[in-house]
């Protein structure tokens, strides 16, 4: 008999028939234990069956209870018992409840070790009846999947273990890998956490870390294979990355998990933070289930990005991929031939597929527009590669052009090693181009300043100057994280502290230590260790002369109402934020309660650098400025070369070079500082005469 019928012999009232059937399955009660189980809550809502239900009750707990019985079997005499006793019809014994309850519960929980204090803690034997003892059993029970040192897996957490049931608060305590000490109340925790196994990969990670983490280590693959293993499904690629961390360290994360998706069996679904990996028992259902992937794909760039990921698992697997993209790249070459370049650069790779055209005829005589929509860096290099070889006489200044647009640091270091190879004399070009105008390739710029950081040769090239933009470029939106990285070459170990303690000379010192000056935005440690590191070089260097300096009214009043909001404004709501964060207690995995102090002392930071640059402070007067040479608060027409050009000269809050003003204090000025009218003069590589000088206009 199976459910459906069950549930319609009962609502028909066919109970003998019921009863019968009941019987039938206690022949193999574990095989029908959902079927005895639907058939006492059955007839424990009929009405005047409460004696049928007894009898039952009494024949399941004699068969069930007998010699050698299994868990499963012991587990299933519980739960019937308790549906019966639920209905009133508590199974007959000469032993009384109490002791027929306590045998059967132990035998569902053969191994718990703290029942004997649950059934003292609720009382069980000081219940009258059968069913408030059940009651009082049941309280115990919901606590027993909860006992100090089971582990559980819990959504937005992580595994953890239970170290504490709290009764007086009705609540465990977990201890999460990254939040220690989590109470939460026992209704949640049965909704919410769900028991790992012995052998779950996370319940070793909790139970056995240092084991587990040096095989995770020694084998990549095996440790993945237990991992997905232990979920029986695939894993999102953050899910596996978050299993494993703190067994891999995330500076090994990248090249652990190369080595760990190399084996054959290891299937990559989708790609960035949609990815899932999938471990496959065969590597014939691993190939046929990429296999299948790919020929669902729906677009030749979904293709192709399925075949670089999988291309290297096997040679028949890549050649079937590569001749349908063969396909796709001649079907898309008259439509989008960025993507057609890309398609053939792929498949011509691989052995015996026919392309029917080299990927270097579908470029263009102007190729650049091409070249930025090709997204793959291999893609990319090959077409440079391409131009070097196939014109030699433009190929090396069309490549120089690209330089300036390229963003990945790989293929940087590609057109700098080629340039030198080909045509030393635009590579040198090149690179005195991204010094002199940074913004003209912020990506191109970030890489040099790496490059300096390990290349003697790089090194070589740097001046005040060129650190000084550098230092610009630490705030740069569009570098993003690599402002960072900038930061970090001026760390006291860094690429500066390098260069100021072995090249720099004294008044290469002095003018980067004034360009540093200048550059607030710097953390106070860095600034403090290159100064230091100056100071060890030169051991007689001092900041020295007047610290005042020059600015407008205008910008004055603006460092004033920038200090106003800061002090009144800023300060009191990141105090009152911090003391409510701190009300939430347990600050060390109080982020909030962190990042508000950290902010704390970023403004009283700025608060202290701002009146301290204020006390420097001195305003312009239009009156007293002295035309008779450039000085702070003077415009100066210049005719150059390359046509006439106006330049102001102002204090360091007032420059903005787009419009051509800029700080007395800046390098581009002090070639003028202190000329003449009819002087010869270089302003930003220009040559000329300085034509007219005269007071700056006020806004």
């Amino acid at each position: 008999m199976n459910l459906p019928e069950l549930s319609s012999l009962l609502s028909e009232k066919k109970l003998d028939v019921v009863e019968n059937a009941v019987k039938d399955a206690l022949l193999d009660p574990e095989a029908n234990g959902e079927l005895l189980l639907a058939a006492f809550r059955g007839l424990a809502r009929a009405s005047g069956q409460k004696g049928r239900l007894q009898n039952l009750a009494t024949l399941a707990d004699a068969t069930l209870k007998g010699p050698g019985t299994s868990p499963e079997s012991n587990r299933l005499r519980w739960a019937l018992l308790k549906e019966a006793v639920r209905a009133g019809a508590t199974p007959s014994t000469q032993d009384g409840f109490h002791k027929h309850f306590e045998e059967a519960i132990r035998l569902a929980y053969p191994d718990s070790p703290s029942l004997t204090t649950l059934l003292g803690r609720f009382r069980f034997r000081e219940a009258k009846e059968p069913v408030d003892g059940l009651a009082r059993m049941e309280r115990a029970e919901k606590w027993l999947t909860f006992e100090v040192g089971r582990c559980f897996f819990m959504a937005g957490r992580g595994a953890g273990k239970v170290v504490e049931m709290n009764f007086a608060l009705d609540a465990v305590r977990v201890d999460f890998e990254k939040s220690v000490g989590v109470s939460i109340p026992i209704g949640v925790a049965a909704k919410s956490l769900t028991p790992l196994p012995d052998g779950h990969f996370l319940h070793q990670k909790l139970t056995s870390r240092e084991a587990l983490g040096a095989l995770v280590l020694s084998d990549p693959s095996e440790g993945l294979r237990r991992l997905l293993d232990s979920f029986g499904r695939p894993l999102a690629l953050a899910d596996v990355k978050e299993a494993v961390a703190g067994l891999v360290p995330e500076e090994r994360w990248t090249s652990w998990w190369t080595a760990a998706r190399k084996n054959a069996h290891v299937v990559l679904h989708g790609s960035g933070k949609s990815a899932t990996v999938e471990w496959t028992h065969t590597t014939e259902a691993a190939d046929a289930a990429i296999l299948a992937k790919f020929e669902k794909a729906h677009t030749p760039e979904a293709r192709l990005d399925f075949y670089r990921k999988n291309s290297k698992r096997d040679p028949v697997l890549a050649s079937r991929m590569a001749a349908k993209l063969a396909e796709d790249a001649r079907e898309v070459r008259a439509t989008n031939v960025s993507l057609a370049y890309e398609l053939a650069v792929a498949a011509e790779k691989v052995e015996g597929v026919s392309l029917g055209f080299a990927p270097e005829e579908l470029v263009p005589d102007s190729p650049l527009p091409m070249l930025g929509h090709i997204e793959d860096r291999l893609s990319r290099e090959r077409f440079l590669e391409g131009l070097l070889s196939s014109r030699p006489q433009d190929g090396p200044r069309l490549v120089a052009e690209w330089f300036f647009r390229e963003e990945d640091a790989r293929t940087l270091d590609l057109i700098d090693r080629r340039l030198a190879e080909v045509d030393p004399p635009t590579r040198e070009a090149t690179l005195d181009k991204l010094l002199k105008s940074p913004r003209s390739g912020p990506k191109a710029f970030l890489w040099f300043g790496l490059r300096a950081a390990q290349d003697e040769s790089f090194r070589a090239r740097l001046t005040p100057t060129v650190l000084g933009r550098l230092l610009d470029a630490a705030s740069w939106e569009d570098l993003g994280g690599g402002r960072a990285k900038i930061r970090e070459l001026f760390d006291r170990t860094g690429m500066a502290a390098a260069w100021l303690v072995k090249q720099a000379t004294l008044e290469d010192a002095q003018q980067f230590l004034q360009a540093l000056d200048r550059h607030n935005d710097l953390e106070p440690h860095r600034r403090a260790a290159l100064f230091s590191a100056a100071e060890m070089r030169f051991p007689d260097l001092r900041k020295g002369g007047d610290e005042n300096f020059f600015v407008t009214e205008e910008a004055l009043e603006g460092k004033k109402m920038e200090l106003e909001k800061l002090a009144h404004v800023d300060i009191p709501e990141n105090t009152k934020g911090l003391a409510l964060a701190r009300a939430e207690g347990d600050l060390s995995e109080n982020f909030e309660y962190q990042a508000r102090k950290q902010r704390q002392q970023d403004l009283d930071v700025r608060v202290a650098r701002l009146q301290e640059e204020l006390r420097k402070a001195r305003v312009l007067d239009p009156a007293t400025v002295d035309t008779t040479e450039v000085r702070p608060g003077t415009r100066v027409i210049l005719r150059l070369l390359g046509g006439t050009r106006a330049v102001t000269l102002l204090g360091p809050w007032d420059s903005r070079p787009e419009a051509d003003v800029y700080s007395y204090l800046a390098d581009v000025s002090k070639g003028l500082l202190g000329r003449k009218v009819g002087d010869r003069v270089s302003f930003l590589g220009d040559e000329g005469l300085i034509d007219s000088i005269e007071v700056w206009k006020q806004a």
